[in-house]
């Protein structure tokens, strides 16, 4: 009987790999494409743009971050691109499970020995969440919490609705922004070494100006890690307007 209900259940409600969301096979846990070829980010790495060294373009590009490294298992291309869109697009939060667990490895390989005090994540507008229903930020920080066995915590709110950040320049990006993030009421973070989870890297301006509200509210510390980061092409594309990479989603 068990086994029939279960093969019901993957009729309708089909298994799907874990990293992209394509439909697999009940005894596998990821697709033949995700299982032999992904974007691993391969070191040694620049913690500053989470790149390989090879791929580092940040002699080119000299904008300053508030946080003190950033990490990432992928580059956002190829499937692992197709499984971000699909968790936060497309009704597949439950990716986030897998896309964390390959964050938390690199956690506990690149920050192994830092004593962070919580882990926390980048915040959707109030309107923007009841509009999809989870955030799929702070999925993965839940998923790292729980494998890094660092305590999470909800520390920061969006104050403002912002413009989508795919359609703007570096510059916009940065301005788009500044000052919407603040710590919440009571909530006391004072030389506190903080873990930041969002999903998608692309400028960092996003997770500058979270990392900047922390810092202003006390912290001591604050270490980036992410799912995937946008690989910079090249100096012509200095202003980096994302022409050629869409990231189909605000937050």
């Amino acid at each position: 009987m068990n086994d029939l209900l279960e093969k019901i259940k993957l009729a309708v409600f089909p298994k799907r790999c874990g990293i992209c969301g394509e439909v697999i096979c009940f005894d596998e846990e990821r697709c033949e494409s995700c299982s032999s070829e992904l974007p691993y980010i391969e070191e040694p790495l620049c913690l500053k743009c989470g790149c390989s060294k090879e791929n580092c373009v940040c002699k080119k590009f000299s904008r300053e971050t508030e946080y003190k490294a950033l990490i990432a298992p992928f580059y956002y291309e190829g499937r692992v691109a197709d499984g971000i869109l699909n968790m936060k697009m497309n009704g597949m939060p439950k990716l986030s499970k897998a896309h964390g667990s390959e964050i938390a490895k690199v956690v506990k390989k690149h920050y192994g020995d830092i004593d962070f005090d919580f882990v926390t994540y980048v915040p959707m507008y109030k309107s923007d969440f009841n509009k999809r229903g989870f955030n799929q930020s702070e999925l993965l920080a839940r998923a790292v919490s729980r494998e890094c066995e660092i305590p999470l915590r909800n520390v920061i709110v969006k104050k403002r609705k912002t413009k989508m950040q795919k359609r703007q320049s570096a510059k916009d990006r940065f301005v788009n922004m500044y000052g919407v993030f603040e710590v919440k009421k009571g909530e006391n973070i004072d030389k506190a070494k903080v873990l930041l989870i969002d999903d998608v890297k692309t400028t960092g301006s996003t997770l500058t100006s979270v990392a900047l509200t922390l810092k202003a509210y006390g912290a001591k510390e604050v270490y980036c890690a992410v799912s995937a980061v946008v690989k910079k092409k090249s100096k012509s594309n200095s202003d980096y307007s994302e022409k050629n990479i869409d990231l189909k989603s605000e937050r």
